[in-house]
């Protein structure tokens, strides 16, 4: 009984979000096992196949390269919730595209279609947008298009950044406008690296804070990261919840895992992987001719 009164809550919830409520959509919500074990603070980071849910200034955080990435996650136990996205950069510019789905039930379902661009700005930093087509069910269908744009500022290089991005700039669906939202980061990297810190402010179109974030990521070893986070909906210290996770990573391909532990409306596992390919130059050089054979003496 618990359970279908939280799914009933839910997605009033998600339906209120959808015609310009306070609460927006589901997807402003972000997903990503790296992004969520350190509570969400990503916005300064911004640095896996999940890039386009945070900052799509971050595309640019892979250096030369082609990449794709995914998180799955069964969001409070209730929501069914994937990405997967991919994309490339070179010279300064990136392009991505991305593709979200939440499912609750047969109740509701959402996708949002993604395309990003980025370009480095000189010295100053990374700037970059996303284009966003949504569809939505509830008890009908509703489409619309939206924007974010974000910037990635490094601050002092290798050490310390900020982020800034707003969501849903000029969403609508069905004709409503979703209620955007803006979001503040800072991010510092200390022991060559090792340790990083991060936290976000998250705040309404009308400025008020709707969450504070905190988080930071330990490198354990090589291969081997923990991370911790911290949420404070709204500054009410008393609703705060924490979240925890580890990251793997070997060669090109990293996978993390991130636990949600908020009580209400329920606690959530996230699951995620990045892989790189490598640099275009080198995925498409043609192959070196075969060494010649030793004459005979």
């Amino acid at each position: 009984m618990k359970r279908v009164m939280l799914t009933a809550m839910l997605l009033g919830a998600l339906a209120l979000g959808a015609f310009g409520y306070e609460g927006s959509i589901v997807f402003q919500g972000g997903l990503g096992a790296k992004a969520l074990g350190m509570g969400g603070a990503f916005c300064a980071l911004a640095d896996d196949g999940t890039v386009a849910l945070w900052n799509p200034a971050g595309i640019l955080a892979f250096g030369e390269n082609i990449w794709i990435g995914g998180a799955t996650s069964q969001l409070f136990g209730m929501v069914g919730y994937q990405y997967v996205g991919g994309g490339f950069s070179f010279a300064g510019y990136g392009i991505g595209l991305g593709w979200a789905n939440a499912t609750a039930g047969d109740f509701y379902s959402a996708n949002a279609f993604m395309g990003t661009v980025g370009v480095k700005i000189g010295d100053f930093g990374w700037v970059g947008a996303n284009l966003k087509y949504y569809m939505e069910k509830i008890t009908s269908e509703y489409s619309g298009f939206g924007f974010d744009l974000g910037v990635i500022i490094p601050v002092i290089p290798e050490l310390l950044s900020v982020g800034l991005v707003a969501k849903d700039l000029g969403t609508t669906i069905a004709g409503q406008t979703v209620t955007p939202v803006y979001v503040l980061g800072l991010a510092g990297k200390l022991l060559e690296g090792a340790l990083v810190l991060g936290t976000d402010l998250e705040l309404t179109s009308e400025f008020a804070v709707k969450n504070l974030r905190a988080g930071l990521g330990f490198q354990l070893i090589e291969n081997l990261g923990i991370r911790a986070g911290l949420v404070v909906p709204e500054l009410e210290f008393d609703k705060y919840y924490v979240a925890v996770g580890a990251g793997f990573s070997l060669g090109g391909l990293s996978v993390d895992a991130a636990y949600v532990l908020q009580s209400e409306p329920g606690e959530s596992l996230v699951l995620s992987a990045t892989f790189l390919f490598g640099e275009l130059g080198e995925l498409f050089a043609p192959a070196p001719a075969p060494a010649p054979a030793p004459t005979p003496e």
